[in-house]
């Protein structure tokens, strides 16, 4: 991660107020919070800062919806998926703070896993009771 000011310089961290990378030379601390040039004069003036929007992160909200349809039918095919959709999920928001969605990508993955130990289960009970 990069300096949006400064080309080739490491991000130390992110504004609070846009939530974008600056090296530590861009970054001042109000109240106990890191803040950008713009974002600052705003901090400054007792305006509250609007964070960018936060947008749903897509992959969290199928991976519940594959784990708990799995549950009831094709768990051995969805389950997987789920899981695989979770972890997809917990990697895209933690490369982009603006994504939203940990809560459903964690039920998804604990689901997920929770659905296809029952699911192998299930399975083995079906072929040693034949």
């Amino acid at each position: 991660m990069q300096c949006k000011n400064h080309a080739g310089v490491p991000a130390a961290d992110r504004c609070t107020g846009c939530a974008e990378p600056f090296c530590g030379n861009c970054l001042v601390e109000i109240h106990g919070a890191k803040y950008c040039g713009s974002c600052k004069v705003l901090a400054v003036g007792g305006q509250p800062i609007a964070p960018e929007a936060m947008i749903e992160c897509p992959e969290a909200g199928e991976a519940l919806k594959y784990a708990l349809i799995g549950l009831f039918c094709f768990g051995i095919i969805l389950e997987p998926l789920a899981i695989s959709k979770a972890l997809k999920a917990k990697k895209m928001m933690a490369a982009n703070p603006n994504l939203s969605g940990s809560g459903k990508a964690t039920a998804g993955l604990v689901v997920g896993i929770v659905g296809l130990v029952l699911w192998v289960l299930f399975v083995i009970l079906q072929i040693a009771g034949t």
